[in-house]
């Protein structure tokens, strides 16, 4: 299905759309109990195949997919030599010899490009399948158990990943957390797997899925911020997608000196403001006498305004100084779900 009859399928079930995204007004969003089906189309994927995968991608990437099993999922970086992250991902491992990354679909040009310039010597093959294939999203509370027995498979652990069949055709399931799970699909399938699902489910707009993967200070990075943060810069390495373990990758000699000298200037941070226009990713952040101390990572619209992540000097937040963007509006700092001052060498 090309993405015009996709967007015209979706408006003719009440969305509406913004900048590539699906909203819809008219659904609710605060039944904790409910099953949210998403469109998750501002995401796109990587395909890396070929007998040679894991060890071509254990080279390059800040993530360890050797000690990963197969079938699961963790989060992971490809760095330039001076340590900058060039993309950012979920890494689906469905064998030694199949990866699949999901990440935003601005970026998968660049990820698929970058990684291909060290993939000459290895048997693998790098394909940015962003038009072969839709993400969609299903969302609430046991969303594994409830999407197991609506599309008749095994119930995936949070990380988990599996492949069923549907119509004859192989899709994949990644239970991204206990919240969230991510499912992978044919454009020739995506409609009607919609239709299954959505008579069970309520069709809500993507930021949603966005607003949770905020509050738990999971980053995205995109074609704007590509290249501009460190991995620790993010939190990447709080999270399961640096391996301070496995041995060198381009960029580790950058990402482990950070790590070991303690030499983090600047951390994620999540935080709020009201409401008005979306901030880019990558627009900068002031503190006082309009100071530039950070820059945006991401943000999404939530019905108490406008909900985002931010790499900010951590100095600067800890003396309390007024953070704010450019058009004035102010920041106001939120907790994270995880201690973002531990040391994961420890």
């Amino acid at each position: 299905m090309e993405q015009q009859q996709w967007q015209d399928f979706l408006s003719s079930e009440g969305a509406i759309w913004e900048g590539g995204k699906a909203h819809f007004p008219l659904t609710s969003t605060d039944d904790p109990e409910g099953l949210h089906l998403i469109d998750l189309g501002p995401l796109g994927a990587v395909s890396i195949t070929g007998p040679d995968s894991q060890k071509f991608l254990q080279g390059q990437l800040t993530c360890d997919l050797v000690n990963l099993p197969d079938g699961h999922s963790t989060l992971g970086a490809h760095c330039n030599p001076k340590g900058r992250m060039i993309s950012a991902f979920s890494a689906l491992k469905l064998s030694q010899s199949e990866f699949i990354f999901r990440l935003p679909s601005d970026l998968a040009t660049i990820a698929q490009q970058a990684l291909a310039k060290y993939a000459v010597f290895f048997k693998a093959e790098l394909i940015n399948i962003s038009d072969d294939s839709h993400w969609l999203g299903l969302q609430g509370q046991d969303v594994a158990q409830k999407a197991s027995q609506l599309l008749g498979f095994e119930t995936p652990s949070p990380g988990e990943v599996i492949t069923f069949d549907f119509g004859g055709e192989r899709c994949i399931a990644q239970a991204v957390n206990k919240y969230q799970l991510a499912l992978l699909v044919p454009p020739t399938k995506v409609q009607q797997l919609w239709q299954v699902l959505s008579p069970e489910c309520e069709a809500t707009g993507y930021d949603l899925w966005q607003k949770l993967q905020i509050e738990a200070g999971i980053p995205q990075i995109d074609a704007a911020t590509s290249e501009m943060f460190i991995p620790q810069m993010t939190n990447m390495h709080l999270l399961g997608g640096v391996s301070f373990k496995k041995g060198c990758y381009t960029g580790q000699e950058v990402v482990a000196r950070m790590q070991f000298r303690g030499a983090t200037k600047r951390r994620l941070y999540r935080a709020k403001c009201t409401g008005g226009d979306l901030p880019i990713s990558g627009l900068e952040i002031f503190g006082d006498g309009m100071q530039s101390i950070g820059n945006l990572v991401e943000a999404c619209h939530s019905k108490d305004g406008i909900e985002l992540l931010a790499v900010l000097t951590i100095a600067k937040v800890a003396a309390g100084e007024n953070l704010h963007l450019k058009d004035g509006r102010t920041l106001e700092i939120q907790e994270l779900p995880y201690d973002a001052d531990a040391d994961p060498l420890a």
